[in-house]
């Protein structure tokens, strides 16, 4: 190798020597920042975290003084109640099929007033005990009531009546296209129940009943 070429390869290779430690320190201190950066900070979670539980708790809290304002219909009904209910069929071929017999049931609030519940028990041919559970669904903004008999249950959705005093309920098969709808009207010390049994659009049965508060026994 001739003189020049040599002072060129030694000058090369001072050169890489003299500024690699210069690259290097820089590239690690780019990954450690990028790393700090990447890294969850702490507080900031826990504060997230905090001020997510205290939204969720809000919400909750919100949520309940609407259901609560929402069952306040159903104040006239608490107490406990005798009377009799009635179903009528609108075929006269069908008349054998109409019943009445005697109902006493017991409404009252429940879960800190966020449900209203009736509880009962019928005299006749078929007597069987029941319970209604009764709320308002907030983020569906209606009524909802989940009726337990002995033999079967069912889901209710209801809406306020025009003046505001009574909820109207309602139950839809799709299967058989029918339609249950019925109102239980309280006037002082006493609730008037009325509703209909549709199939196809067309009445099938009417419902009524009458009930009387209980007098309390001193």
């Amino acid at each position: 190798m001739k003189p020049q070429l040599l002072s060129l390869t030694f000058a090369a290779l001072a050169a890489i020597f003299t500024f690699t430690p210069t690259i290097l320190p820089a590239q690690d201190n780019k990954d450690e920042a990028a790393e700090e950066e990447a890294a969850p900070d702490k507080e900031e979670t826990e504060r997230k975290l905090k001020e997510w539980k205290e939204k969720a708790k809000e919400d909750e809290k919100q949520a309940n003084e609407t259901i609560r304002k929402m069952l306040k219909v159903f104040k006239p009904l608490a107490g406990e109640w005798t009377g009799t209910e009635k179903v009528e069929h609108r075929d006269e071929a069908l008349k054998a099929l109409d019943k009445e017999w005697k109902d006493t049931w017991k409404g009252f609030y429940t879960v800190d007033n966020r449900y209203f519940e009736m509880t009962g028990q019928t005299e006749g041919e078929e007597p069987t005990s029941y319970r209604w559970v009764c709320t308002w669904d907030v983020r569906e903004e209606a009524y909802k009531a989940w009726y337990f008999g002995e033999t079967s249950q069912t889901l209710y959705t209801g809406e306020l009546s025009g003046d505001g005093k009574h909820v109207i309920w309602t139950v839809e098969n799709e299967a058989n296209e029918s339609q249950t709808k019925f109102s239980m009207i309280p006037d002082g010390d006493r609730v008037k129940c009325s509703g209909t049994d549709r199939v196809n659009g067309q009445i099938w049965s009417r419902q009524t009943s009458s009930y009387t508060r209980k007098k309390v026994e001193l």
